[in-house]
């Protein structure tokens, strides 16, 4: 399963913001290694970091992978506007 993944790739995602500023991760997608896209529904958000005094926002998010709960490492760049996923964990 982990041969398949890709780690530090850009993602499509789903987030809502309040109107203070806060983002919540909701659910997004990738491309594998194999092309395949993967879509993954976010359950709980476990830990975040939005300083706005830094370049980006840090989320652990945990969700089902191939029927396994997996904690998913996602950041936005608040200046490209873009968001990665930079690790998979158990």
């Amino acid at each position: 399963m982990e041969s398949i993944l890709c780690i530090d790739i850009p993602v499509q995602m789903i987030s809502c913001t309040d109107t203070n500023g806060k983002i919540t991760p909701m659910k997004f997608r990738f491309c594998d290694r194999n092309g395949e896209i993967i879509t993954i529904n976010i359950d709980k958000v476990l830990s975040t970091d939005q300083e706005h005094s830094s370049l980006g926002a840090n989320f652990v998010c945990s969700a089902p992978l191939y029927g396994t709960q997996r904690t998913f490492h996602l950041r936005y760049n608040y200046f490209a506007h873009e968001w990665r996923m930079s690790r998979i964990g158990g």
